[in-house]
């Protein structure tokens, strides 16, 4: 009876139903999308890179290139600066030439002589003009007992007036002149400056223009 009952026992257990298990499938459509995605953000990765590497790349040839442009231009300047520096030294040794050319040369020490005796000539000329007014001055003194010199140009010993040639003029130095004098010391020395009679002082008049000069009302109206 046994072997029986353990043969029933297993036929029991054999008709026992065992439950399937259903696993869920992932949604297809999803994953596709995703995967669709994710390439879309590799490709646009992809792209940035490559136009960041592209960019390297332009900004590496642009630095070389300025390097290049760079010792270019420092070469071109320091082949001028040489030229240059070539061009003083000839300039030099022909200013040494000509300084030991004038050291030696007895005609410039005759023109200095001659210069110098001149200077010595126009100073004793300018000493007799000076003494031959004060005699003039002293002789009207006596002659019309009230002298007025001041009234009078030191040069032309013409007397003032207002307006015209013969207005006072006052120079730089302070000495004073009429209108004609100064003009005929304007032509014989330059055209824009004079040289007073008197201390021998030069002074520039702008255009040559000496009406500019102002007029000296003190002398006309003492």
């Amino acid at each position: 009876m046994a072997p029986k009952r353990k043969s029933a026992r297993i036929a029991a257990a054999a008709l026992v139903v065992v439950p399937k298990v259903t696993i869920p499938k992932a949604n297809d459509k999803s994953a596709t999308a995703e995967i669709a995605k994710l390439k879309k953000q590799l490709a646009r990765n992809k792209t940035e890179s490559t136009t960041k590497l592209h960019r390297a790349q332009c900004d590496l040839e642009y630095a070389r290139d300025e390097l290049q442009r760079n010792k270019m231009q420092h070469k071109l300047e320091s082949e001028k600066k040489n030229e240059e520096l070539a061009t003083l030294k000839t300039e030099k040794q022909a200013l040494t030439n000509e300084i030991k050319h004038f050291k030696n040369c007895k005609d410039t020490r005759k023109a200095y002589g001659i210069v110098q005796a001149e200077c010595k000539k126009a100073e004793q000329s300018r000493k007799r003009m000076l003494e031959a007014q004060s005699l003039l001055r002293a002789e009207q003194e006596k002659k019309f007992k009230e002298a007025k010199p001041w009234r009078q140009c030191e040069i032309c010993t013409e007397e003032f007036t207002e307006t015209g040639a013969r207005s006072p003029r006052i120079m730089s130095c302070g000495h004073t002149f009429c209108l004609t004098c100064l003009e005929s010391m304007k032509e014989t020395y330059f055209r824009t400056q004079i040289r007073c009679p008197t201390d021998r002082k030069y002074m520039y008049c702008k255009d040559g223009d000496l009406t500019k000069l102002p007029i000296n009302y003190l002398a006309l109206h003492m």
